[in-house]
């Protein structure tokens, strides 16, 4: 009997981690512009706006992944920063962070990854370049609009959500 009741307390516990798991990858995905994030706050380049999307976002239900520019790493700290050395200052995993190679633009891999994935963009960029590829990923409520008044971050979540 204490082997069955042990080992339906295993099955059950299984169960419970499996479940939590498979619902924070069901969370959708927030692809953030970091190299355009990181001028939100008083037009200062800083990583702390950069950081405040990423709460505000996971707390709003979403799950961040930051795009940078080749240059970004050079912008922050005077060198090249890897999409891991950006997680790490960010608070995330890994493979949550990604910088773009040198020479190409941020933009049509921010876009690209939100039509494979469904999810949203979070940027001030309107992308006006990239609208004829990526038309359904420019316009509506898709494209997440964000800043700081009075101090305090904002995001356009509501037009999303409205969606």
């Amino acid at each position: 009997m204490v082997e069955f009741l042990f080992f339906a307390f295993l099955v059950g516990l299984l169960f419970f981690l499996l479940q939590r798991r498979s619902g924070r990858r069901s969370a959708p995905l927030a692809i953030i512009d970091g190299s355009n994030v990181l001028y939100w706050k008083e037009n200062t380049l800083s990583l702390e706006p950069v950081r405040d999307v990423i709460a505000l976002l996971e707390a709003s239900g979403y799950r961040p992944y930051v795009v940078f520019d080749a240059n970004a790493g050079y912008l922050v700290v005077g060198r090249y920063l890897n999409g891991p050395s950006f997680a790490k200052r960010l608070g995330l995993k890994d493979a949550e962070a990604h910088v773009v190679p040198k020479g190409q633009p941020a933009d049509p891999y921010i876009l690209r990854m939100a039509r494979k994935s469904g999810g949203i963009v979070v940027s001030r960029d309107r992308f006006r370049d990239w609208k004829d590829d990526f038309p359904k990923e420019v316009t509506g409520p898709r494209l997440v609009r964000g800043g700081y008044r009075r101090g305090a971050l904002w995001l356009d979540l509501d037009v999303v959500e409205a969606a």
